[in-house]
């Protein structure tokens, strides 16, 4: 599969998906489905398996992001960082497609 898409990971987020052994045949899928305050949301899970349907986002050393091709269309630009303070920690996503968002940053709208 060749590299489709056009988001940014920092050091920081790169170093947790190595840690939850994001890597070789694992890979970060992102999706983006209906819900939220604002109309939709991300998903996000380690998987091991492909579909004719995916496409690999990002690339690098081994570590890959992958979304579907619905789920693509929402996600070009997007910059992915993690936190790891005491209240809510875990990964940010920001996205310059996004017009709308909540509060909590959490959901989006286009």
């Amino acid at each position: 599969m060749e590299l489709t898409g056009n988001i940014q990971i920092t050091q920081k987020a790169l170093n947790e998906l190595n840690r939850l052994g994001v890597g070789g045949p694992t890979f970060l899928r992102i999706g983006v489905v209906p819900g939220g305050c604002s109309g939709m949301t991300y998903s996000a899970s380690v998987d091991d398996a492909l579909t004719d349907k995916d496409s690999v986002l990002w690339s690098q050393d081994g570590v890959r992001v992958v979304a579907d091709e619905g789920s693509s269309l929402f996600l070009d630009g997007l910059h992915i960082d993690y936190s790891d303070d005491l209240i809510q920690a875990g990964f940010r996503f920001k996205n310059p497609n996004a017009a709308k968002s909540c509060g909590c940053g959490s959901s989006f709208g286009v």
